[in-house]
Formats: structure tokens, sequence, C-alpha cells
């Protein structure tokens, strides 16, 4: 098939089948400096097999232009912004994957929202593009548990790989898979991250309680040091208690610059964080809902 892909790093596998099996003649992208997973490796991916690389969100004017050059199909996987749906009539067919079992979890996170819940499973949902977010017939679903060392990116992984298993199904029979879509139906639920301002690390924490929130939110947990706020890009924990006898000119003495790393002192232990600095340091430390309103 001739097909339109709008997303992130997220769903890589499916990009990867797409340009393997089928021909993609633009891919979309989109993602903010919080996200875990950007669109750099699917828009190199493109560039090297000399695919138009669109960062700016897509319009029916795109859309129409697309239909008329041959597009049978537009596939939304982790794309964060709102997609035009035109008519059958016009030619538009489109896709959405969706990391929970819908009618549950539609949501802009789900996957961060099922941790959050508690949730002991999650899956995919590959439905229609609808004008409502999320409420698009269903084509199909696969269900994934979550295990309690799984974390937000253990989870991403996993359902981007079942992901690529039921794209590549879907595809091989479209029109089957299309005309047999169910409605979702008036139930369901909309997940909000309802805990999103806990997402900032404080030396009051114990280990156990930090692990806990970066299982969570991982890159989008946020610290402020030195007057800075910063987005942790990864983790490890220590037992030792970073005291005062330590010395280090540039922070204090309960944050320690070493080589572009950081010790950071928690109640019972301490952090080996990496950071990066926040474009937007006022709204992304006093945000209170995700995703972030600069």
């Amino acid at each position: 098939m001739r097909v339109v892909y709008l997303g992130t790093d997220a769903m890589l596998p499916c990009l990867e089948y797409l340009l393997d099996e089928h021909e993609v003649m633009a891919l979309y992208t989109c993602g903010g400096q919080e996200d875990y997973f950007r669109s750099e490796h699917i828009a190199n991916m493109a560039h090297e097999a000399g695919i138009p690389c669109c960062p700016e969100p897509i319009d029916e004017a795109a859309e129409r232009r697309l239909i008329k050059d041959g597009c049978e199909l537009f596939i939304s996987a982790d794309y964060g912004r709102k997609i035009p749906v035109l008519s059958e009539e016009e030619g538009f067919f489109g896709i959405n994957i969706h990391t929970s079992l819908l009618p549950e979890g539609r949501s802009y996170c789900p996957i961060e929202c099922a941790l959050e819940r508690g949730e002991i499973e999650t899956g995919v949902t590959i439905h229609k593009l609808a004008e409502r977010f999320d409420r698009g017939d269903i084509i199909s679903q696969r269900r994934l548990p979550i295990h309690p060392e799984d974390d937000s990116i253990d989870l991403y992984l996993g359902l981007a790989a079942a992901a690529e298993a039921m794209l590549e199904e879907i595809l091989g029979d479209f029109a089957k898979f299309w005309g047999n879509a169910a409605a979702q139906g008036p139930e369901g639920s909309f997940w909000r991250l309802e805990h999103f301002r806990d997402a900032r690390l404080n030396h009051d924490m114990s280990v156990a309680e930090a692990i806990g929130i970066y299982r969570i939110y991982n890159r989008m947990t946020r610290i402020k040091v030195g007057g800075k706020v910063y987005f942790i890009t990864a983790l490890e924990t220590g037992r030792a208690i970073i005291n005062a006898n330590i010395n280090n000119a540039n922070i204090n003495k309960e944050e320690i610059l070493l080589g572009g790393q950081m010790l950071y002192r928690l109640r019972d232990g301490h952090l080996r964080l990496t950071l990066e600095e926040a474009d937007n340091p006022d709204a992304v430390w006093e945000c209170d809902r995700y995703p972030f309103r600069f």
C-alpha cells in the first residue's frame, strides 16, 4: 500500500515494517523535549529513504494533496496532534495505533496513566481515525500484562512490538479488517494523569519513592538544582548517603556534579542522574498537568 505515517520513535518497528513492505509517501513527526521517544530515528530513516519529513501538523489541504498523489492509508502512531478526518468518499482512510484497550484508557498518555492507576494489564488498539480522539471503530486489539518490575519504557517497547505484528496482519487483508471494524459504543473512560504534580524529586524522598515516580513518568520527571530545572534522562540508585563532608564548589552538599553526571542526596541513599536542562523552566516546574502548556 501507499501510506503516510504520522508518529514518533515510540512505534519505530511499525515504520520499519512499512519501509520494508509498503511505500511510505511522507512522514509527519512531533515530540516534546520531555518525551523519551522523540522523532530522531524515524526522521533519519525517512531521510535515508528519500521520504519527505514534515514537523508541522498535517492539515486537510495536505491530506487531499496526498490522496490525489495516491495515498491509500494514513497511519497514526503516537502522534500527539489532531489529524483532520475527511470522508471515505474523498478517498480518506486512516487508522490510529493506541496504547490501551479501548474504549478504556482514552488518553494522551495511556501508558503512564495505566501505571499511575495500578493497572495489571494494558494493550494495543488499532482503530479507525475519527473526529473525536480515540473513538473510532476498533479494527484489532492485543493484550499485554503489566508486571511489577515493568516501567513505562518497558511497556512502550512491548506494545510497539505487538503493534508491528498487528499492523502487518491488518495490511495483509486491509479491506476485510476495515469492513469488520466494530463501533466502540458510548461506554469507556478517559484517563488523565492524576498525580503528575508529584513527578518532581526532592531530598526528603526515599530511594523507593524516587524509583516509583521514575517508573511511571520516566523523563517527564523533573528536578530543580541551583535554580535550574531539568528532565531526568537516566537514573540509577545507590545506598550511600551523601553527607556534609563532601565539598563541591559548583553545587551544594546535597547535589554533586561529576563529569556531567549528578549525585543527588535522598533520605536513605542517593541517585546517580543524567539530566537535560529544560528549555522552559518555569512552565515545566510549575505545571501540574500533562501535556505541558507553555
